[in-house]
Parts: structure tokens; sequence; C-alpha cells
């Protein structure tokens, strides 16, 4: 696992200037800089790979019943791979695989100027980042899927405080989790809706405090903004609309392929025409149906764009990165899932979650510590709350765990070691356990 340390990659002479020279411990590869891992990086890397591989095993080849009780390795085994086949099953391809599309089409094509105007290290904080924070929920991606967007943002040039609060808002307060959150609370007896406020407001308090923060801590780490002077990028055939046309359809993908529009695809084929007499099934299957058409009219129109609008360079450099991406970010989001799910199969975890029954400073921070290291997702995480309520947890530790559950998690943290460095991402974490604790105790004082 080792940092990245991001050099110049957009330049109009990418594939023919003659290549820096490598410093003594790094290793170049694809315009990327590398420090070489230590020996200690690469015998936790190599000894998380092979627990996880025993584990597969174990998972596969112990004979086991639903609930039947295992010795402690081979259950928190059996949870991690199912949390990880869960995610593979639900999360891969609604989710994670647009994102790594949208973003490498970000750190392509995005216009850098616009970004760095907008998002810059020295853009205006008034608009920076509450359009940090309006940008990240209108996205619907969990907090795995967010990392390589907030990567490619970074790379064109965002502060590091605004980029902060993107990646915590995206996953916190997306459309998709905002709808759930308001079904889940609202049809309770009796029903809850201050939770939904409490995680409207929180989450855009938070991210902007956050992201703030950040920005005032790494103040001297955060990157000079380069001028057209220095850094002169090679001007696009295309329009302003046509750009935003692009980026607007792989959007729409990933927002359908998340049921986002489900209103509209769960209806586009009526269950009465597959002639299946399970009613439940025949809709599930017709809403399936109608989600796939769209997707493949989507793509099929985002397939004739590029090859319209897009040179076949430019196509094999979009390409290029979304493979690259993928390859650097993926087998860290499928360790840091199966860890997270082995820590959820640790039954006293999950216990100690339903006994924080009275609002307190402690409470609020160990539900915000659980939420941060372990898996739930911008959906589960929801279901995660509503249940430890039912079982007694207080509205104010309730929503800390929300707040952290559904903004980070170990696998993401994984991640993002890589990403920022080790001191940025331990701060980062810091400041979500502290500033969800804080949110969630003045919200259970209000709220009790």
């Amino acid at each position: 696992m080792s940092e990245i340390i991001e050099v110049t990659i957009d330049s109009p002479c990418e594939e023919t200037c003659t290549p820096p020279k490598k410093e003594k411990g790094s290793k170049k590869k694809q315009g990327e800089e590398r420090r070489e891992s230590t020996p200690l990086e690469k015998g936790v890397y190599y000894t998380a790979w092979s627990i996880f591989v025993v584990s597969v095993c174990l998972s596969y080849f112990w004979p086991h019943k639903e609930g039947e009780q295992l010795p402690f390795f081979i259950g928190v085994s059996i949870a991690g791979v199912k949390e990880l086949t869960d995610f593979l099953a639900q999360h891969l391809i609604s989710a994670i695989f647009p994102a790594f599309f949208l973003s490498a089409a970000i750190s392509t094509f995005f216009p850098k100027d616009m970004l760095i105007k907008t998002m810059g290290k020295n853009s205006n904080p008034l608009i920076s980042y509450p359009l940090a924070a309006f940008a990240g929920a209108v996205l619907t991606v969990c907090s795995c899927g967010i990392l390589p967007i907030f990567m490619s943002i970074v790379q064109k040039g965002a502060g590091i405080g605004p980029a902060i609060t993107f990646l915590y808002c995206s996953p916190a307060i997306n459309l998709i989790s905002l709808v759930y959150t308001w079904k889940i609370f609202f049809n309770r007896v009796p029903p809850i809706p201050e939770m939904l406020w409490g995680r409207i407001i929180s989450v855009i308090v938070c991210g902007i405090v956050i992201g703030y923060l950040m920005s005032i801590i790494f103040k001297k780490e955060d990157p000079e903004e380069t001028t057209q002077d220095e850094k002169e990028e090679k001007k696009s055939n295309r329009s302003v609309a046509q750009d935003m046309t692009y980026f607007g359809l792989l959007v729409v993908i990933m927002l359908t392929s998340t049921d986002l529009f489900s209103f509209i695809t769960g209806n586009i084929v009526p269950p009465s025409i597959l002639g299946i007499a399970d009613a439940a099934r025949a809709s599930s299957i017709a809403s399936l149906a109608g989600k796939l058409g769209c997707l493949v009219i989507e793509i099929i129109a985002l397939i004739l764009i590029v090859r319209a609008w897009f040179t076949p360079d430019e196509t094999r450099k979009w390409l290029k990165r979304t493979w690259r991406q993928g390859k650097e970010i993926l087998p860290m989001v499928f360790l840091g899932i199966f860890f997270s799910g082995m820590l959820g199969g640790v039954k006293q975890i999950i216990d100690y979650l339903g006994s924080v029954r009275v609002n307190t400073l402690q409470s609020n921070f160990i539900a915000s510590f659980v939420g941060s290291i372990v898996y739930f997702g911008s959906i589960v995480g929801v279901n995660v709350v509503d249940l430890a309520m039912r079982w007694g947890m207080h509205k104010g530790p309730a929503l800390s765990l929300l707040l952290t559950g559904c903004a980070i998690s170990l696998p993401s943290i994984f991640v993002l070691v890589p990403l920022i460095g080790k001191r940025k991402s331990l701060a980062y974490i810091f400041l979500i356990v502290i500033c969800s604790a804080f949110c969630g105790l003045v919200f259970g004082n209000v709220y009790s």
C-alpha cells in the first residue's frame, strides 16, 4: 500500500515529452510516481491477502448452517466473505463501475481552469464548499464508489478542503440514501422524521467544517495552482454543450444503475405480459427488464456520442485511465469490505451497539467510531441504524452511527491512505468521528 504522489498527466505532449528521471526509492509508471513500499507495508499487504484467501476457502468448504455456533475464526471469515459477496452483487456493477468511467472522464476531459476557479485552493470558500457539498450529494455512490471521483478532482486541481467536503457529503447525503431514510423513518410507528432533517443538516455542517479544517491543517501541503502559462491544456474541438451532454449522460447512467429512476424504469414493462403466476416475482423481473432496457439505450447513446465527438486517442486515453483507476482501487476496496465484514461478525460489537441507550459524549463517540470502521453502505446503513434504535439505541448515538457509517468505512480507509497519505487520512477519520459524535450529542439533547 504505497502513497501516490500525482504529477502532471494532462500535458499536450504527454506521449512524446522526455519523462523525468526516476528518483531513488520510487517507481515510475504511466505518469505517476510512487514511493517504494516498506517491508512492513508489504508484509501487512500480503498477510491481509493470505487471510482473505484462507477465509474464502473456509467459507466455501467448511460445512455450516444458518445460525450455527462456529469457531471464532471460522465465524468471522464466513461473515467477511458474505459481506463481500453482498457488495459484489448489489453495488459493484450498479455503482462502482459507472463511478470509474465518470471519474476517468473528469480527470481526462473536465476543464481544469473551471474546476480550479470553483473548487481550487484560492477559490471563494463561500462558493467552493457549498458547491462541493451539493455536487457530492447529486452523485449516488457509496463511500468506496466516491473515491475514484475524489481522486480525479484532486488531480484536476481542487483544493484539499472542497475535495474533502465533496468526499464526505456524497455517500452521506446522496439522493437515494435520503429517499430511503425518509421511507424508513417516516413509516415507523411512531414516525421519527427528525432523523431525516438531522441527517441532512448534520452532513452539510460536518462536511463543510471538516473540509475547512483540513484545508487549514494541511495548508502548506496543498499544491499550488498552475497557471495557463505554466501548463497549457490541449484545446478540444468540442463545444461546452457537447462536453456537458457527455458528462450528463455518464451521470444518468450511474443514477439509473442505482435505481434512482426506479419510478420510471419499474413501470416500463408491464408484469402481466411475462405470464408469471407469482405477482411479486413478475413485478421484480419486469422492473429489472425496464432498468436494463434503459441502461442499454443510454450506453448505446454514449457510444454514439463518443464516436462522433471524440478522437480515437481521446477515447483510448479515457478507457485506459478507467482501467488504471479500477486496477489501483478495487483490490483495496475488496480487502476493506472483507475485513469490515469480519468485524461485523464479532457479536460483541453488534451487542454493544444495542446497549448504547443513553445520550452521552461517550456513547456518541463509541457509535461514531464503530460506524467509521464497519462498512454499511448508503442504503444498508439506514437499516442498521433503524434496527439499533429498535434495540433501544438513543437517537443521539443513532445519528452519530448513521453519519459515520455511511460516510466512511474500513474499505474506504484502505483506499484513501495510498491516495492522500497517512497523515491526511488519519486527520480526516479523526475529524469525522469527532464531528459526528458532537452532532449526535446535540441532536440527542434536542430530541430526547
